[in-house]
């Protein structure tokens, strides 16, 4: 857990999407008529550590789902591309293997991505779209040059990682370093060990300059768009793995966004101010 200060259980599953095992994740109202909230979280992160001090402080008359994106926390890890479409496929047959039809989506950094793309293929299944500091959106080749480099050090990226070096990459994603909960440091350090989660990072790296190449991205944003209905955004004003700049091409994407900039947060906003973001978010979710 997390946060030990809030009571909270996920009730853990296993479901089958494009072949894969993934490791899915229940909390709130079990009501067969509850509003569903699905949430997908970023890169290297996994369900509980991405959403275990948010989600309780949300709603608890809804229905959250989370899952573990392919390759990361105790879902499959297997050798794959880890593209754009690889994801797609994925996350489209977990939304069928858990039988939903109609939800809000949340996502986070990578995830938030994967939610935007998802929700231009198939806006009549998505009621609304939470993106918290989501890649895709800021108009700068940073990530095709990280992604230049990652094939260039990708023997060291599949060397395991020392305590250390896990504790660091983590720091950099906060402001305040208490905000980071020494389980959460100690389990993406337990993971990091497995090196098939390793070459799964390292190939989402080495796919960002086809994905987020300049000449890409106009017609990213362009598929992103095909979503019209209610978008919210979140952004830690001082982000240094996505630059708020990124906010920019989200409102430019959905000029109907409403956008939070989260003043005392980096890139995990969602463990640094849940309570700012929570409220923000049960009131965007529970709107008609």
């Amino acid at each position: 857990m997390v946060n030990a200060t809030v009571p909270f259980v996920w009730h853990a599953r296993e479901l089958r999407a494009a072949g894969l095992a993934i490791a899915a994740y229940e909390a709130g109202s079990d009501a067969p008529d509850a509003p569903v909230v699905l949430l997908l979280h970023g890169l290297g992160h996994w369900s509980d550590g991405a959403w275990g001090r948010l989600v309780p402080r949300l709603d608890p008359g809804f229905r959250y789902v989370a899952f573990d994106l392919p390759g990361f926390g105790a879902s499959a890890k297997p050798d794959a591309a880890y593209d754009r479409a690889f994801f797609a496929r994925v996350i489209e047959g977990a939304v069928d293997a858990l039988g939903l039809d109609h939800f809000a989506l949340v996502g986070h950094s990578l995830g938030g991505f994967l939610a935007a793309d998802y929700a231009g293929a198939h806006p009549e299944r998505v009621a609304r779209l939470a993106l918290i500091a989501p890649a895709g959106f800021a108009r700068n080749a940073r990530h095709v040059v990280l992604g230049l480099a990652s094939a260039l050090a990708r023997p060291l990226i599949l060397r395991p990682p020392s305590r250390r070096l896990i504790a660091r990459i983590l720091r950099i994603g906060v402001v305040d370093r208490a905000s980071l909960d020494p389980a959460h440091v100690e389990r993406a350090y337990a993971l990091a060990q497995d090196l098939a989660l390793r070459r799964a990072f390292a190939a989402v790296y080495s796919h960002a300059p086809e994905t987020y190449a300049p000449a890409q991205g106009r017609a990213l944003r362009e598929g992103f768009a095909r979503y019209h209905g209610p978008v919210f955004c979140a952004w830690g004003r001082r982000d240094r793995y996505i630059g708020i700049a990124g906010l920019r091409g989200v409102t430019r994407t959905y000029p109907q966004a409403r956008t939070l900039v989260l003043q005392r947060s980096a890139h995990l906003p969602m463990l640094e101010e849940p309570d700012t973001l929570a409220t923000a978010l049960r009131a965007f979710l529970a709107e008609r």
